[in-house]
């Protein structure tokens, strides 16, 4: 039987806003170094060549108003697929209950997905207020990318939003993704602190997130593989590569690579979505 392999960090968008987001990282980060294909069809078939089993399709937007179109599109483009869970976004400026309510309740979407550096907002943004009571609520799991550098990284500084958040919505599933390399002693130290929160060890563009066995330990229960695909040089095969090298015991690399995504969303029994999607011009 293959191992059970779950992405919880891919990223397969309409096509007309998978070739703007490829154009951004060529024009800020490298004209060259991309190897994978920013169509999501393309993107869905190469992880199944991996031998991936099911991936988590994370959204993100720029600005406000645009949240619903995108969510629309995720709920009706993957309504029937077994193999790719997707997901809802917002940004702080939107009608934040309305989005939440049909992401979750008409829509049918699990998971949600905040970029505070994309959208330029703080986690701790009180706008955000309604988001973070659903999620404790129902226990949706949200995975989130602290860090505003243009590169993706994460300061020090910016896990403070992180921790208020933990603290105040002690229940919220929270993923912190790329487990705010390349502030990964601070992130897994909140770990520590806050039961609620996970990370993954999705890469950071050109570098994986630096990690070590010693820092994980006691924490294998709530640690996420992700690829980036497919905007990533480091080969999703290269981060489940730096994974075994850990050396974790078996039962540990076997939550780490799937256990624990599956524990967060169990596989789903596909359901069309109760409101037509727009085009993907729309996203």
């Amino acid at each position: 039987m293959a191992p059970l392999i779950i992405d919880a960090h891919t990223h397969l968008f309409p096509d007309r806003l998978g070739a703007a987001i490829r154009a951004f990282f060529v024009e800020f980060i490298s004209p060259d170094a991309f190897h994978y294909p920013h169509n999501w069809r393309e993107g869905r078939a190469l992880l199944q060549a991996a031998g991936i089993s099911r991936c988590w399709n994370l959204p993100y937007v720029k600005r406000p108003h645009a949240a619903q179109a995108l969510n629309r599109w995720m709920a009706e483009t993957f309504a029937d697929d077994p193999f790719v869970e997707p997901g809802a976004t917002l940004h702080p400026g939107d009608d934040v209950q309305n989005v939440v309510h049909e992401a979750l309740d008409v829509l049918g979407l699990r998971l949600f997905k905040l970029h505070c550096s994309v959208g330029d907002f703080r986690l701790s943004d009180e706008r955000l207020e309604p988001l973070w009571r659903r999620l404790s609520d129902g226990g949706v799991p949200v995975v989130v990318h602290l860090g505003h550098s243009v590169t993706g990284g994460t300061e020090p500084s910016e896990l403070a939003d992180l921790e208020a958040v933990a603290q105040r919505w002690p229940a919220a599933r929270v993923i912190l993704a790329h487990c705010g390399a390349p502030s990964v002693d601070g992130a897994l130290a909140l770990l520590r602190r806050f039961p609620n929160l996970h990370a993954d060890l999705t890469p950071v563009v050109f570098h994986l997130a630096p990690v070590e066995a010693e820092g994980l330990r006691g924490l294998t229960d709530r640690i996420l593989f992700g690829s980036d695909v497919p905007n990533v040089v480091v080969k999703l095969q290269e981060t489940l590569a730096a994974i075994k090298a850990l050396g974790l015991a078996p039962e540990e690399e076997a939550r780490v690579v799937g256990g624990n995504a599956a524990r967060l969303l169990p596989s789903r029994t596909a359901k069309a979505p109760k409101s037509p999607a727009t085009d993907s011009k729309g996203a």
